[in-house]
């Protein structure tokens, strides 16, 4: 817990040192949500029918999931799992988060933890107010939705951190990770339901996604948000997140104790 306090201090920090690149961040949560807010508004012009669910609910959809993501990235792109990894591997400075007293796993789970709290504390909560204000950004439904997605959208950041951190054991074999890095993450926007809902894929398609534990990062709290999942649905949605949460942070602590003994830097 220490450290994890340590490290929302850290980016507490970091913002009043850095305050242009801070209000920087501030600007781009609200121009980025009203950005996804006006291209639903033309879409829905062309055709409403298309999507099936009313346009408050899909621009609810879409703003929340530009939250999520500032959430789930918080700081910049090398605070995620992989990409630190890497960079720390590739400086040789990965051997002084080694003899660290906690396990790498856990350095950086608390690293992200701390800044996705502050986050969403000094950037999201502002920036969801001023959607719900102005925007057209709709309030959770209910104060059941509201707990169940809190809940969800936490299940959902350990469950991408995870998949972060079992690509970034993968640097430790191959050193150099920027491509698969680059086809992950296309993967995971389209997968993920924070760029396409996945109810707009065909059958066999959507049978696939929900084979995999992509589209529980972005779209189970964002549909239990929005009330299209209620109810025995969103329990078993979160059930479901609670499963890949577990086991793919037990996946992340098996591969590291294999991949350990395949440690080589560059640089140093």
């Amino acid at each position: 817990m220490r450290v994890f306090a340590a490290f929302f201090k850290t980016e507490r920090h970091l913002a009043g040192v850095y305050r242009v690149d801070f209000l920087l961040k501030a600007a781009y949560s609200l121009i980025a949500m009203y950005g996804v807010r006006s291209l639903w508004v033309v879409l829905y012009a062309q055709d409403a029918s298309m999507v099936g669910r009313p346009l408050d609910s899909m621009i609810t959809y879409a703003m929340l999931a530009v939250a999520l993501d500032i959430i789930f990235y918080p700081s910049a792109l090398s605070t995620a799992p992989q990409n630190y990894i890497s960079d720390q591997v590739r400086s040789g400075r990965i051997d002084t988060d080694l003899l660290r007293p906690m396990g790498l796993q856990g350095q950086l789970l608390s690293r992200n933890a701390g800044a996705a709290l502050f986050g969403v504390v000094w950037l999201v909560f502002p920036a969801w107010l001023l959607g719900v204000l102005f925007l057209g950004m709709e309030l959770p439904s209910g104060l059941l939705g509201g707990i169940g997605f809190a809940i969800s959208a936490l299940l959902s950041f350990f469950i991408l951190f995870s998949l972060n951190f079992l690509l970034g054991m993968v640097c430790f074999v191959t050193t150099n990770i920027r491509q698969i890095t680059m086809a992950y993450s296309g993967i995971l926007a389209l997968l993920s339901g924070k760029l396409i809902p996945n109810w707009l894929y065909p059958d066999w398609l959507q049978a696939v996604v929900h084979i995999l534990p992509f589209w529980c990062v972005f779209e189970i709290p964002l549909n239990i948000y929005t009330g299209a999942a209620a109810g025995w649905q969103a329990a078993s949605d979160i059930l479901l997140q609670a499963f890949w949460a577990g086991a793919l942070f037990l996946a992340g602590r098996l591969v590291w104790r294999k991949v350990h003994g395949y440690l080589t830097v560059q640089g140093g």
